[in-house]
């Protein structure tokens, strides 16, 4: 067994949060989902219906301050607001679409899905449909 000093253990610790976790998805089919905590991401048919532009490149795509709500579209990608309820995506019974509809992700090249505490997915061009989970008893989106 190795004996390290404490310097030497936070030093490990630390280079192993820097270096986090990547899952490639090399490809997606229409209805597939991508899941990432709290955050699912559904590949869509392209012109999915969405709304006005609100970013290009690196966009938050889990309003929020926290840490949990740090999912990040990173690179050559366009995020849209939901133009429409429910999303195109089936929302469950009594939940108000509102509560687990997103944004729409367009990249015309291949990008990837961050967040400090989940690992990270590198992605294939297509439009993809937000959606997050939601918690039955209080009929509200999820927050990680």
């Amino acid at each position: 067994m190795e004996t390290k000093t404490i310097r030497e253990a936070v030093k490990a610790v630390e280079g192993a949060k820097a270096d986090p976790e990547v899952r490639n998805v090399r490809r997606m089919e229409v209805g597939q989902v991508v899941q990432q905590g709290d955050v699912y991401l559904h590949f869509v048919v392209a012109g999915h219906p969405h709304g006005k532009q609100i970013g290009a490149g690196n966009v938050q795509i889990a309003l929020g301050v926290g840490n949990g709500a740090r999912h990040m579209a990173e690179g050559a990608v366009q995020v849209f607001a939901a133009s429409h309820l429910p999303c195109g995506v089936k929302a469950p019974m009594n939940v108000r679409p509102e509560e687990v509809c997103g944004p729409v992700i367009v990249a015309d090249k291949p990008w990837r899905l961050t967040h400090p505490e989940h690992p990270h997915h590198n992605l294939p061009a297509g439009t993809y449909q937000v959606t997050y989970q939601y918690d039955p008893q209080t009929m509200r989106r999820v927050q990680d």
